[in-house]
């Protein structure tokens, strides 16, 4: 049975894919606070949430990929709304957050390193 902070962190990923494939399986409704949210949500949550809201589902689904698994590329357009509209700090933070309360956990020195990569490449695809 999955446990709050591993619900949330499937929410997180919605939001970031909206950081709907994971919540479609997982991310989807970017909303601080959905009415079905199971508690309060803490202002961090909701920074969280409106910086995964700077992505559609189709570009959190490709940077999820490529930063958790290292199976996707992320396209010149997502990269462009990586860099632009989420920014390093928010790209960071969502990477920091999902690495504290996942079974990602084991593997974050990869994880923080393929998360690197895909911001570098994007920075480099966007001046380019």
């Amino acid at each position: 049975m999955a446990t709050f902070s591993s619900n949330f962190c499937l929410m997180l990923l919605c939001l970031m894919m909206s950081w709907s494939l994971m919540c479609n399986t997982v991310l989807s409704n970017v909303a601080p606070a959905p009415s079905n949210w199971p508690g309060p949500v803490s202002s961090y949550q909701s920074y969280l949430a409106n910086c995964a809201a700077n992505l559609d589902p189709i570009c959190g689904r490709d940077i999820y990929f490529a930063v958790f698994y290292g199976n996707a590329t992320v396209i010149e357009d997502c990269c462009d709304k990586l860099v632009s509209n989420v920014g390093k700090v928010c790209h960071d933070d969502m990477t920091k957050f999902v690495l504290t309360k996942t079974q990602f956990l084991s593997s974050a020195v990869q994880i923080v390193e393929r998360s690197q990569k895909v911001w570098n490449d994007c920075v480099a695809v966007v001046k380019s």
